[in-house]
């Protein structure tokens, strides 16, 4: 029997589960994608990948149970069903598990003009000129042993047997470059990334002559000095540290006593300069959706707003156990994943100041631009870290020089309190999370 296409599986998944009286949601997700990296002026890796996969989460006795097929077959998509109801039977009932017909979702354009008329040979093109650019920038440029350009194209739909059915597609368009730079026995790598939608916006020169500034300026690095010192946090490391604690920002988290901000909701976390939003529906948002994987709409949410802690993310079953509306943060890896709760575009909100601002008024003291080893260094349910460090010292405002390998230490949460200027220059990072530059009043400083 010929296998179904891609609508026809979930039309028939859902009309089964009507038939057999079961509870069902259908998370459905395709895609195709490219990717091309390049060495030394010659195409090193090309791919081509599409993908397509029904997620089934079934309710039965108040559990809910798991289970995918990529085969469209109808005996696969019977297996897949009967799989789901076998497994929801051997976990224990949720309280507040069910399904939910949600209300209008928002209409974005997350794709605009797309990929049309952008031949493999453009693409191809625009990899080496990446890598070109790089190589070409300095003459202390040794090799680009890191660069990329990719695309993805994907469609997720969500429908369940209490009535919701919708769907979204969109495209993400980047490159990055990491160029290798070499002087007097150092060496030393930055990288550069760039999301668009729109494949005429790339620009590989820009990218790689930024991606090539940043590595020079680590060339000459002297040794750390240790102590406590103020700190001009660089808009890269702020959002790398924002993403690593988000966790702490979930409901599900907080219910199962793993967020140090549990029972803190209405009160000061942080300074009155700090204000934390996560927004699904930024039009540029490399994580946006006009719905969560539950279908639940998008909508934009403060998290903190001038210091104070105002909300957690929450799905559907976290919302109800908390006695709130899903924030419509449901999450999953993919249609094999299961639904948990995960922020999108979350970042700290920009100030008035310039980056140049915040350091003219450090006058001595730290710019920190990276950390490193945030899997083994960073504690999520209690705050604490102690990373791996990257950065530069700065006397009378200005950035002298590059610092050798150093860490730093502290708590997140303790951080926030902090925190004296904000800068305006936000921007958002491969991992989703956005930040501008911070000053703090003082960080832990170990030297080499």
């Amino acid at each position: 029997m010929k296998p179904m296409t891609f609508d026809e599986a979930r039309t028939y998944l859902m009309n089964r589960a009507r038939e057999q009286g079961v509870q069902l949601e259908v998370f459905a997700q395709r895609g195709s994608s490219t990717s091309v990296k390049a060495f030394d002026g010659q195409v090193s890796e090309f791919k081509l990948a599409q993908r397509q996969g029904l997620g089934l989460r079934a309710l039965a006795g108040g559990a809910w149970g798991y289970a995918f097929t990529e085969n469209f077959s109808r005996p696969a998509l019977d297996r897949a069903l009967d799989s789901a109801l076998e497994n929801a039977a051997l976990v224990g009932p949720q309280a507040h598990a069910r399904l939910i017909a949600w209300g209008k979702a928002p209409e974005l354009d997350l794709h605009g003009e797309g990929l049309s008329g952008v031949t493999v040979e453009r693409k191809v093109q625009a990899a080496l000129a990446l890598e070109q650019a790089a190589r070409s920038a300095d003459g202390r440029v040794k090799s680009v042993p890191y660069n990329a350009y990719a695309d993805s194209e994907d469609e997720v739909a969500v429908a369940n047997t209490a009535g919701l059915e919708r769907r979204y597609t969109s495209l993400g368009i980047y490159q990055y470059v990491s160029p290798l730079v070499s002087e007097d026995g150092q060496h030393k790598s930055k990288s550069e990334f760039h999301f668009t939608r729109e494949f005429e916006e790339l620009d590989p020169t820009r990218t790689a002559l930024e991606a090539t500034r940043k590595s020079l300026a680590l060339l000459g690095a002297k040794r750390a000095p240790s102590g406590h010192f103020g700190a001009v946090i660089d808009r890269e490391c702020m959002a790398t540290l924002f993403r690593v604690y988000a966790g702490i920002f979930s409901g599900k988290m907080v219910q199962e006593g793993k967020s140090p901000l549990a029972g803190k909701l209405g009160q000061q976390v942080a300074t009155p300069l700090v204000t934390l939003r996560d927004d699904a529906t930024l039009a540029r948002g490399m994580a946006s959706r006009p719905f969560d994987a539950e279908g639940c709409p998008s909508a934009p949410l403060t998290l903190i707003e001038g210091g104070k802690l105002g909300a957690f993310l929450h799905n559907s079953e976290t919302a109800a156990h908390a006695g709130v509306d899903s924030t419509g943060h449901a999450s999953r890896a993919g249609y094999r994943g299961t639904v948990e709760v995960s922020p999108t575009n979350f970042f700290l909100e920009p100030g008035q100041d310039s980056r140049e601002d915040l350091l003219r008024a450090l006058g001595s003291g730290l710019l920190l631009t990276a950390v490193q080893g945030v899997h083994a260094g960073a504690n999520p349910i209690t705050g604490e870290f102690s990373l791996q460090a990257e950065g530069f010292w700065v006397e009378e405002g200005r950035v002298a020089y590059p610092l050798d390998v150093f860490t730093v230490a502290g708590n997140f949460l303790e951080l926030l309190q902090e925190v004296e200027a904000v800068a305006n220059d936000l921007k958002f990072f491969p991992s989703g999370a956005g930040a501008p530059s911070v000053r703090v009043r003082t960080l832990a400083v170990g030297g080499g």
